[in-house]
């Protein structure tokens, strides 16, 4: 005998600095699982990593989850929570002054995007006829174990380098010619590129509350995977 054939409802979205809407479906049993497994390690990769293929799982094949930005992903994962299994999540609030702690029920829907998602590229101009473009980093590169430095960061998220002539990708080169290459930058060059990285955007709400113990007014920024798997 054949087992039935479940339905599952499908929908789209239009995800932040992206322009074109993508199919998803809500999360499944196989995703709950990822899901709980990963919360449980509380470690950060491992987390991302199941976002990771739980957004793909959900997107039917319609969206590159790798070339996300960290930021798109985090706002993907929480549309589709959302989706699946309602807005309303719960967190433990801690206050900063005497540590008591306030149960708190939070609206998914009320993370927003903070920062510029116009355009996940800056091009920064080094003379009159040179330049090279940034991208932010892949969820791979922030995700990485490894600590990395501004350099590191700047190594792996130049999109290309330009001049009058051509347009030099990366992968053409040698790492130790890119490497040669920023470490020549002028300063002022660096500061500019370290701008662009700092403005990245962010998904996260913030909370502001009294304290109903010592009476002491908190504002508590709520932005990391330890919130969006509770």
């Amino acid at each position: 005998m054949a087992l039935p054939v479940i339905d599952v409802p499908t929908f789209e979205l239009e995800i932040p600095g992206i322009e074109n809407k993508h199919k998803f479906r809500p999360f499944l049993v196989k995703e709950d699982k990822i899901l709980t497994l990963a919360a449980a390690s509380e470690n950060f990769k491992e987390m991302v990593d199941a976002c990771v293929q739980v957004v793909e799982n959900c997107s039917l094949g319609d969206l590159e989850v790798q070339e996300l930005a960290m930021y798109q992903l985090q706002w993907t994962f929480l549309q589709l929570k959302s989706k699946s299994v309602g807005d309303v999540q719960s967190f433990t609030l801690k206050c900063g002054e005497c540590d008591d702690l306030l149960n708190y029920e939070m609206d998914i829907t009320e993370f927003k995007v903070i920062g510029n998602t116009e355009s996940a590229e800056k091009k920064i101009k080094i003379s009159d006829s040179a330049g090279l473009c940034l991208k932010y980093p892949s969820i791979e590169v922030q995700a990485s174990e490894t600590e990395l430095t501004d350099i590191d960061l700047v190594l792996n998220c130049i999109s290309y380098i330009y001049n009058d002539e051509e347009i030099i990708r990366p992968s053409e080169e040698s790492p130790e010619e890119i490497l040669d290459f920023v470490e020549s930058l002028p300063l002022e060059i660096y500061e500019e590129i370290t701008v662009f990285f700092s403005n990245m955007p962010t998904v996260g709400h913030t909370i502001e509350y009294d304290c109903p113990k010592c009476e002491k007014h908190n504002r508590i920024l709520i932005n990391g995977y330890e919130h969006f798997f509770g």
